[in-house]
């Protein structure tokens, strides 16, 4: 992907993205991130007559026009749940907790994966319609941080293709590695910084025989601000609270992984990893040829199908 700011009018920016296909897109972000206008001469104006893979590289486009704008600007344009920055804060945040605050904060979602799988009393209650094998469970996560150290830390890209990382190497120990990559002259906050404010309650997620998704949502905090970030994962039986914990880590990881995917920008080393990130999005990995099995622990990827970001390796 390319990206160049051409002009800066009263309400945002008007952004020339170059697609990995060659087509060329004229894209209008407002300060905010609203997307006011998209010219794309080389596929149909109308979506229902483009390919699946054409309305793709369009939204591929608009996600990478927000975080270019978001990077070269710094105004918040991204969506909260595209945003690199905010998932690497919310993982070190979820990995940075002790026990006690990690059964205080995620005991509900904890309990509810493993009730699948034991003799485990469910928080909340399935609707009627969930089928077996098709609910999945998200919770969202808001941190106690301001918005602007959370801009800063979108500073991370341009030193995170240096980081290396380890075969191996924990999810807790990959997070503190990224955080100490920041440039010694940026306001990246430290680890112990990064703290968990308030969740929202868990909700369920689930499809239909129709393959449409329905959601049951819990109950939000008082809060009058989007969350940083949401888990989003499936049942499954984690050894121990701490497991439990990488787990949830990890899944962040993997968001940030799909954020970047889903920019046609390859992940940084360090957010190479496969699992599920997103539900929704690994099933465009499972169905769709467009993309990888990003999703699928035992898939081979190319990692280097797309190209890296160059406005980082420049």
């Amino acid at each position: 992907m390319q990206a160049e700011i051409k002009k800066e009018t009263d309400d945002g920016f008007g952004v020339l993205v170059t697609d990995n296909n060659g087509a060329e897109h004229k894209i209008g972000v407002c300060f905010d991130g609203e997307i006011d206008g998209h010219l794309c001469d080389a596929y149909a104006s109308d979506p229902f007559d483009r390919t699946p893979a054409e309305n793709e590289h369009n939204e591929q486009a608009r996600r990478y026009a927000r975080y270019y704008v978001a990077r070269e600007r710094g105004y918040e344009t991204i969506e909260w749940r595209h945003d690199p920055a905010r998932l690497l804060a919310a993982a070190s945040a979820v990995a940075e907790l002790d026990t006690d605050d990690v059964t205080e904060h995620f005991g509900d979602l904890y309990d509810q994966v493993r009730s699948h799988y034991g003799d485990v009393e469910r928080p909340v209650p399935l609707p009627e319609e969930v089928r077996p094998g098709h609910v999945s469970y998200m919770q969202d996560i808001y941190l106690g941080l301001s918005d602007e150290a959370m801009i800063d830390l979108l500073t991370l890209d341009d030193a995170v293709e240096e980081v290396s990382v380890t075969a191996g190497e924990s999810i807790e120990d990959r997070i503190a590695t990224l955080l100490e990559a920041a440039p010694a002259d940026t306001d990246v906050p430290d680890a112990s910084a990064l703290t968990v404010e308030a969740v929202s309650g868990v909700h369920i997620e689930w499809d239909d025989e129709a393959g449409q998704y329905h959601t049951q949502w819990g109950a939000e905090p008082d809060l009058d601000r989007d969350p940083d970030a949401r888990f989003d994962v499936l049942p499954f039986a984690p050894e121990d609270i701490e497991d439990f914990q990488a787990q949830l880590a990890r899944n962040l990881l993997c968001q940030v992984r799909d954020a970047y995917v889903g920019m046609g920008v390859a992940p940084p080393a360090p957010y190479r990893i496969k699992g599920l990130g997103r539900h929704q999005i690994a099933t465009l990995y499972e169905h769709d040829d467009f993309y990888q099995r990003y999703h699928d622990p035992d898939a081979e990827i190319d990692w280097n199908a797309l190209e890296p970001d160059p406005a980082v390796v420049e």
